[in-house]
């Protein structure tokens, strides 16, 4: 049912342009770096979309301004609805079989995903520049040779583990021994959290352009450099190393593969300034945390059922909300404090349940007892937190799917107690 011009190098762009002139809407299809790529060069090209659209999406999401909708909103009059297939090769294949069997008409071109991001590949190396193996420059910003500077482009999880690293990366002997971190905005009190960063530069522009040169130019490394992610290939696969014997689990590749650490590097404590209010302990209480940015979501039923035993049982109950578009589950309060403070609200709280999440991740560095709720089968194991933090009071439960709810519900209902 699509139109997939995968192998039709010669009019890729005609047939894009053709395509999108043949609806009266457009939705992108993937709200990742693929998507938010896609809707730079529609917005750039005077183009208007209507929306992003995802398999399964929390309420309320927003993204650049357009709203985040599940497929099935979107294709309720697929003939004036046209959808651009906007996400990595991998995922392709699953999202074009869930559009076929919806009977949608879609564009789904992999080599005119490529042509962008070589388009906004081309823009970042020349906001970077490298002399004699240094990276100097960054945009506008002068750069030291003396100073490592470490970039973390991906979610929190991925920043927390990056700088919880730090202290063994200077133990172990590496120059330079300073370390900067550049971190995202939404990420700037993570890099307090742990003593090894010397410098901490918050800047979403540094990080975008440092991501894209990194791919672009497959440099991961220079002598005052280093890119706080897994290696890709250009066309957003992982390298091979990712799935090597030996580099199983988030710290193995963090260790070996990112940072290139000694088997005996262990991640530093987290740094932590209680206040009076943090310090009492409310047991009765409990934070869930149905919101997250690369777990498949959950229905609201399953949380406002998971509410209503919780406060059957006498639970005061808080809802973690991150954002003003995302919403307090009914019958609950809504937390929305920083990323610190949230973390050290929910440590006197008497359990967390939690969709897995880079918040889950942060907890795992706090003394709480923590459900985790794995919607991801490929995923479950490879994001174990059980693996990384050795501890007894971290619980892991799969949820698959509808049919599962009340079985899960139970499941976590015995482990609250």
């Amino acid at each position: 049912m699509g139109t997939n011009m995968q192998n039709d190098r010669d009019n890729v762009m005609d047939s894009f342009f053709e395509y999108c002139s043949n609806y009266t809407s457009l939705a992108i299809y993937g709200a990742g770096a693929v998507g938010r790529m896609t809707a730079d060069f529609l917005q750039e090209k005077e183009i208007l979309f209507d929306c992003f659209c995802v398999t399964r999406k929390p309420e309320n999401t927003v993204l650049q301004n357009h709203e985040i909708k599940e497929i099935d909103e979107v294709i309720r009059c697929p003939e004036k609805m046209g959808i651009i297939v906007a996400v990595s090769r991998k995922n392709a294949d699953e999202i074009l079989e869930i559009l076929d069997k919806r009977g949608c008409r879609y564009y789904y071109c992999a080599e005119f995903l490529f042509r962008l991001f070589k388009r906004k590949c081309q823009l970042s190396v020349a906001r970077a520049q490298i002399e004699d193996g240094f990276l100097v420059r960054v945009r506008e910003v002068v750069l030291r040779q003396d100073t490592c500077y470490v970039c973390c482009p991906a979610s929190i999880g991925d920043t927390l583990y990056v700088a919880a690293f730090m202290q063994a990366y200077k133990t172990e002997g590496n120059t330079p021994r300073r370390v900067c971190l550049i971190l995202k905005k939404s990420h700037r009190e993570l890099g307090n959290m742990f003593s090894g960063a010397d410098e901490i530069i918050v800047s979403d522009e540094m990080v975008e352009t440092l991501d894209w040169y990194s791919m672009y130019t497959q440099t991961w490394r220079l002598k005052n450099y280093i890119y706080g992610h897994f290696k890709k290939s250009l066309r957003f696969e992982y390298d091979s190393e990712y799935f090597r014997e030996g580099c199983g689990g988030i710290l193995a590749r963090y260790r070996k593969l990112v940072l290139n650490l000694g088997e005996d590097a262990r991640l530093e404590n987290m740094v932590r300034n209680l206040n009076k209010e943090h310090a009492v302990k409310r047991n009765m209480d409990i934070v869930i945390m149905p919101y997250a940015q690369t777990a498949g979501m959950l229905r609201d039923s399953f949380w406002e059922e998971l509410v209503r035993r919780l406060r059957e049982k006498g639970y005061s109950v808080y809802t973690n909300v991150g954002s003003e578009k995302e919403k307090a589950i009914p019958g609950t309060a809504a937390v929305t404090e920083s990323l610190r403070n949230t973390a050290l609200f929910c440590e006197k709280c008497g359990a967390v349940i939690s969709l897995r999440s880079g918040m889950c991740d942060l907890l795992g560095f706090m003394e709480v007892k923590l459900i985790v709720v794995n919607t991801s089968k490929e995923l479950s194991d490879e994001w174990n937190l059980n693996e990384v933090f050795e501890r007894k009071d971290i619980h892991n439960i799969d949820c698959f799917g509808e049919e599962e709810y009340k079985e899960k519900l139970d499941e976590i209902m015995k482990v609250v107690g």
